[in-house]
């Protein structure tokens, strides 16, 4: 008998298999809030896209992922708190509350056919894979979240020093799934999922968007995936 072809399908995490959010400025927000003081949300907005490392995916950072990817993002909020006047003594426990507020799982809202999508695919002899820009504990979250049994890994950006849609961190993955001969990119980016996917190979599913896009399928729910598969 010949060997069985090796599926994999790679699954963005925000906007994909959970609701969008706004996490990390809600959570900033919040603390700015609980320590006493205020800043206008657009401010704290155009601050987090100069300093968290999605937003700026042509930066490469390999030294600084895992626990030294938090340690310079709070380097970065301290000069932003100095800059809005927030004392200094405030400033680590802010970061640790912060921190908190990120990693509570019940910040995150699956979509409903999430689960179900993802037991299917994997009936189908699909393996699941995350690829994520996101913070290095995110598998903790996915767990949390009751989805832990359906994911063989995680490649989150974080972890390895580049972001979606850069090549390098869609070949780690490929690497790490096994470089199989069938694989999809699911996600709702347009450039970080669809045109990193094709850039790297990978056929390409866009959900949750109405949008152009050099997808090969556009679904509006995560339920309509595996008809297209089969």
């Amino acid at each position: 008998m010949g060997e069985i072809m090796k599926k994999v399908l790679f699954w963005d995490f925000d906007g994909t298999i959970i609701y969008p959010n706004e996490s990390f400025l809600d959570a900033l927000d919040r603390t700015v809030r609980e320590f006493g003081d205020e800043i206008e949300r657009e401010k704290i907005r155009q601050f987090l896209h100069t300093a968290c490392t999605w937003y700026i995916p042509e930066v490469s950072y390999p030294n600084e992922i895992g626990e030294r990817w938090w340690e310079s993002l709070f380097g970065k909020f301290m000069s932003f708190f100095r800059e809005c006047g927030i004392p200094e003594s405030n400033w680590t426990q802010m970061n640790g509350y912060f921190k908190g507020r990120i990693l509570d799982f019940g910040g995150y809202h699956l979509y409903e056919d999430a689960e179900e999508v993802l037991g299917k695919c994997r009936e189908m002899g699909y393996e699941n894979f995350m690829i994520s820009n996101n913070f290095p504990e995110l598998a903790d979250i996915v767990k949390a979240l009751g989805l832990g049994n359906y994911f063989k890994d995680y490649i989150v950006s974080s972890k390895i020093g580049y972001e979606k849609p850069r090549s390098e961190i869609f070949q780690q993955a490929l690497k790490k799934a096994g470089f199989p001969e069938v694989s999809y990119m699911i996600g709702d980016n347009p450039i970080a999922d669809i045109q990193g996917g094709r850039d790297a190979g990978m056929g390409t599913i866009l959900v949750h968007a109405a949008v152009d896009s050099e997808a090969d399928w556009i679904c509006e729910k995560l339920i309509d995936i595996p008809a297209l598969l089969q």
